[in-house]
């Protein structure tokens, strides 16, 4: 296998962004930014299990539990949208298991967010097309040659 014919900046001196197509890039671009706004969700919820409370007027064991509830499922929702930001760093980088990871991911948050457009319809409007987008990119012609390009199993001589 010649230096011409492998993928990915390990192999090639290059950065992975100057290695990556646009698409890969822009895609890459949209990852981290529809994992931010997943981020600045999570943080919404938990504050949201805090407001019920206080507004609801609960106390005691029920106060506890409904804030333990939402605390769990914000911290869910940002650890799994800092996963999607490792995984957009591998995609950048060629990693066909990081493109797949983020489509299943992508499709998962698709179907979740029946649940957003009912309370936050603009923020659910910027992941639902950031999502859509990233997902179309990463399977573009430009983005398939760089994803299916041979990875040497080890390092070139």
């Amino acid at each position: 296998m010649s230096d011409t014919e492998l993928s990915g900046p390990e192999f090639t001196g290059e950065t992975a962004l100057q290695a990556a197509p646009w698409e890969v890039k822009l895609s890459f671009g949209l990852w981290l930014a529809e994992a931010i706004l997943s981020i600045l969700s999570g943080i919404l919820v938990i504050l949201a299990g805090v407001l019920v409370s206080v507004v609801v007027g609960a106390d005691g064991a029920a106060a506890v539990g409904t804030i333990v509830i939402f605390v769990i499922i914000g911290i869910l929702i940002a650890l799994v949208a800092v996963f999607r930001i490792i995984a957009a760093v591998f995609m950048l980088r060629g990693r066909p298991w990081a493109r797949n990871t983020l489509t299943i991911l992508g499709v998962i948050g698709l179907i979740g967010l029946t649940v957003e457009f009912q309370s936050n319809v603009p923020v659910a409007m910027a992941h639902a097309l950031f999502t859509i987008v990233a997902i179309v990119a990463m399977y573009l012609p430009n983005s398939n040659a760089y994803f299916r390009a041979p990875y040497p199993a080890v390092a070139p001589d």
